[in-house]
């Protein structure tokens, strides 16, 4: 679940990106592809999202502008129970057991502790460790073409 205020940027972020896409993609009789089923709704379920809207909502996440103002006090965060489990991860790269090159980090593996710190820690550290492992095996690929 994401939080609400990142949801709400990403849709109107993605309905930006609709409809300047959109003014783009005119066609030969001057007329724009429908967007009904492209639009996005606060309240729509991943398995409502059409290939488009994933398509859109990629772009979104690595290029949607963020602008922080100060510090928050982290009351709108809030940690998620479940998730993989340890014992189907590798601890020290964070890779799958079972799908070699599929890296977990953060709220989707089952660890929760107590809020105040431990929760981040957490995300940063397996962040990293998957990270790295997914750079070192990228470069040995590299070195083996």
């Amino acid at each position: 679940v994401l939080p609400r205020r990142l949801w709400k940027a990403l849709v109107v972020y993605c309905e930006k990106q609709q409809h300047q896409e959109a003014k783009e993609n005119i066609d030969a009789n001057n007329t724009t592809r429908s967007r009904s089923s492209t639009s996005f709704s606060t309240g729509q379920k991943w398995s409502q999202v059409c290939n488009h809207q994933i398509q859109l909502l990629s772009k979104a996440l690595v290029s949607l502008p963020l602008k922080f103002h100060g510090k928050d006090t982290n009351k709108e965060e809030f940690v998620t129970a479940g998730g993989i489990q340890l014992n189907g991860i590798r601890l020290k790269t964070m890779e799958s057991k079972i799908v070699t090159g599929l890296h977990f980090a953060g709220e989707v593996i089952d660890v929760d502790g107590v809020t105040g710190g431990f929760n981040f820690q957490n995300c940063w550290t397996t962040g990293y460790l998957a990270g790295a492992s997914m750079a070192d095996d990228y470069v040995k690929e590299m070195s083996r073409r």
